[in-house]
């Protein structure tokens, strides 16, 4: 065998083998690709999943919160910090014939029947238990401003010791009136005054 035909043999083999390699590589990265881009793709779709998830999670949360949420179309002032808000039963005639509205100050009148066993007279009595009160509002919280102005409770922001004790005086008294100040009139002091005058007769049988 003469030298020019090894060569060409070589160079045939060559190619050949070159040719398998390139096809065996061509081949592996082939089938690797779709492997890692299917991969890629489920990682994807999984963390879409977990976020709908997340997403499904926190409507359903904002869903719960909007039902417990409750639209007061009669408005109400912010209690202080360390107030309480308590409401008192009036008429017109005790709340001031409709002029108390938020943030209005006054003074809590209570008013009490007394009887002496001993002369079966009966007394009446008026006590200022509270002075310098704020108002929260007036009326029901879905009392429109129509029916606001037309209230039948008041509700005042108090100490919780106030509160308290007008609690207790809602049991033991007839009733409460309100007296309305001038938002800058703050002088306090008069807590406990008190005035008593027998009930005649004539108003002891109207009340019968």
């Amino acid at each position: 065998m003469n030298t020019k035909k090894i060569w060409m043999i070589s160079l045939i083999l060559g190619l050949t083998v070159a040719g398998i390699v390139y096809i065996s590589i061509f081949a592996k990265d082939n089938t690797s690709t779709p492997a890692s881009v299917s991969v890629s793709q489920d990682q994807d779709d999984t963390k879409d999943n977990a976020k709908t998830e997340e997403e499904i999670v926190k409507e359903k949360q904002a869903e719960k919160e909007k039902a417990l949420l409750r639209e007061f179309v009669n408005p109400i002032v912010d209690v202080s910090t360390g107030k309480r808000a308590i409401s008192i039963r009036v008429d017109l005639a005790q709340g001031v014939s409709g002029y108390i509205a938020p943030n209005s100050i006054v003074d809590v009148i209570a008013y009490e029947t007394t009887k002496d066993d001993a002369t079966k007279k009966e007394f009446k009595s008026a006590v200022l238990v509270l002075e310098n009160v704020k108002v929260l509002t007036s009326g029901k919280s879905s009392d429109p401003k129509e029916s606001a102005l037309n209230y039948e409770t008041v509700i005042l922001e108090v100490t919780v010791e106030e509160g308290v004790m007008l609690g207790l005086a809602s049991k033991d008294k007839d009733g409460f009136y309100l007296m309305l100040r001038n938002t800058e009139d703050t002088e306090t002091g008069k807590a406990g005054l008190k005035h008593t005058r027998e009930v005649i007769k004539e108003e002891a049988e109207e009340k019968k």
